[in-house]
C-alpha cells in the first residue's frame, strides 16, 4: 500500500501556516512570545522544519511562557521531526483534548494527526482508534476516512477497508489517493475488474500518475502479463525514480523477474 507524506497541518490556525519561500524571523533570535499569535506559530513552524532540536527548545519556551494551542502543536511537530514519533502521537492527543473553544472538525483535523503518527508506527489498533474518534468528530472529512482504511488495509480486514475508502470518494470523488487504495484492496481480494476501474478513473486525468501505475503494473504481474507490467514499472522509475512509488516499481520488476526465471 502506498503511504501519502506526513505534514501536519492544523485547521484552526490555518492563518498562520507558513508557505515555503516566506522570510520568517528565526526563532533562535527572537522569543516566539514577543510575536503576534500568528506569527510566532508561523516562525515556530518553519524553525522546526529547518532544525528540529531549535524547534522544539523554542516550542518548549513559547509553551511556558503562554503560548497555548498552537506552541503544543509546535511541540509536537518539533518532536515528530526528532524521530520522537510516539511521544509526538500522544502529544497530538493530549492537544485534542485541550482546546475546549475549538471546533469538533477542529480537534477532529488533530486527532487525525495522531492516526497518521500512529499508522507511521504500525500501532494499528490505536490509529484505528484514534481515527474512529475523528470520525466520530468530523465525518466530512475524506482525509480521516482514507486513514482509517488504510489501518483496516494494513492489518488485512480488506472489506472495512474498502469501505472507508469509498466513505472518503462519497465526500471527494475522485480523490486519488481513495481510489488508489481501494484498488489495491480489491486487488487483493481477487477483485480485479473493480481494481482495474478504480486505477482507470486516476489515469484518465492523470495518465503519469506513478502510484497508480504501480498498482496497474500489479494488477498486470497478477494476470500473467509480464511485460505489460515491466513495461509499466519502467514508467514508474522513468517518472519518479527516487520516489516510493519508484522503489516499489523496482522491487516488482526484481520479483517478477525471479517468478519468471
Amino acid at each position: 500500500m502506498l503511504r501519502r507524506p506526513f505534514i501536519l497541518t492544523v485547521t484552526f490556525f490555518a492563518a498562520a501556516l507558513w508557505v515555503i519561500g516566506t522570510s520568517t524571523p528565526s526563532a533562535q533570535t527572537i522569543r516566539l512570545s514577543d510575536l503576534p499569535d500568528t506569527e510566532a506559530y508561523r516562525t515556530c513552524i518553519a524553525q522546526t522544519q529547518q532544525n528540529a532540536e531549535a524547534g522544539f527548545e523554542a516550542a518548549i519556551a513559547w509553551r511556558d511562557e503562554g503560548g497555548g494551542p498552537p506552541a503544543l502543536h509546535c511541540v509536537a511537530l518539533a518532536l515528530f521531526g526528532l524521530g520522537q514519533m510516539d511521544e509526538a502521537a500522544k502529544r497530538l492527543e493530549e492537544l485534542a483534548d485541550a482546546m475546549p473553544e475549538a471546533s469538533d472538525a477542529e480537534r477532529a483535523s488533530v486527532l487525525g494527526q495522531a492516526g497518521t503518527v500512529w499508522l507511521q508506527l504500525r500501532n494499528l489498533e490505536r490509529a484505528h482508534e484514534v481515527l474512529s474518534k475523528s470520525i466520530a468528530l468530523d465525518g466530512r472529512n475524506p482525509e480521516l476516512w482514507i486513514d482509517r482504511g488504510e489501518a483496516f488495509a494494513r492489518a488485512g480486514e480488506y472489506w472495512d477497508a474498502i469501505d472507508d475508502f469509498s466513505a472518503a470518494l462519497d465526500r471527494a470523488p475522485g480523490h486519488i489517493d481513495a481510489l488508489i487504495f481501494r484498488a489495491a484492496a480489491y486487488r487483493l481480494l481477487d477483485i480485479d475488474d473493480l481494481a482495474r476501474d478504480d486505477i482507470d478513473r486516476v489515469l484518465d486525468f492523470a495518465p503519469n500518475q506513478p502510484d497508480a501505475l504501480v498498482e496497474l503494473g500489479a494488477l498486470h504481474a497478477k494476470s500473467g502479463a509480464f511485460e505489460d507490467a515491466r513495461a509499466v514499472w519502467l514508467q514508474v522509475l522513468s517518472i519518479a525514480p527516487d520516489s516510493a512509488a519508484g522503489r516499489a516499481a523496482q522491487a516488482g520488476l526484481e520479483q517478477m523477474d525471479v517468478k519468471v526465471e
